[in-house]
């Protein structure tokens, strides 16, 4: 994939193995299932993998992997800005519970996980500098 594509969280998308540009496979499918699981204790059936994302509208948006609505990207939209880090409260409390949350993962990552898996499943949701403007 050659475009950035980040969430209205900050979370970079264009990486994210579950992405659906980055979906090539049934063995990507299984791979996401398995390390999701392992590392966030989501159990996501194979099948399930795939996501558009959260820049759609609603009506557009077929599959965003998870069943609950995003409360970040929920306001965002309320807010008629980009992303998190474009508002004039960030951080707010549950962005800053959102951030704790993946960074919390990190420390749990780097025992459990091979330097390709923690490249793929967590450095994409780590999105505290760009959210707050320290990188691009």
């Amino acid at each position: 994939m050659n475009a950035t594509i980040r969430g209205r969280c900050g979370f970079l998308c264009s990486n994210c193995p579950a992405y659906k540009e980055n979906i090539h496979s049934d063995s990507d499918r299984e791979r996401v299932s398995v390390v999701f699981q392992k590392l966030y204790g989501h159990i996501i059936e194979p099948e399930g993998v795939y996501c558009d994302g959260c820049l759609e509208p609603d009506e557009n948006n077929i599959r965003r992997l998870g069943t609950e609505r995003c409360p970040m990207r929920d306001c965002v939209l309320d807010k008629n800005i980009p992303h998190c880090g474009k508002c004039s409260v960030f951080p707010c409390e549950l962005m800053e519970r959102h951030l704790a949350t993946v960074e919390t993962v990190v420390t749990k990552a780097r025992t459990m996980l091979t330097p390709e898996e923690y490249r793929d499943f967590v450095e994409p949701y780590l999105s505290r500098e760009f959210l707050s403007g320290k990188t691009g």
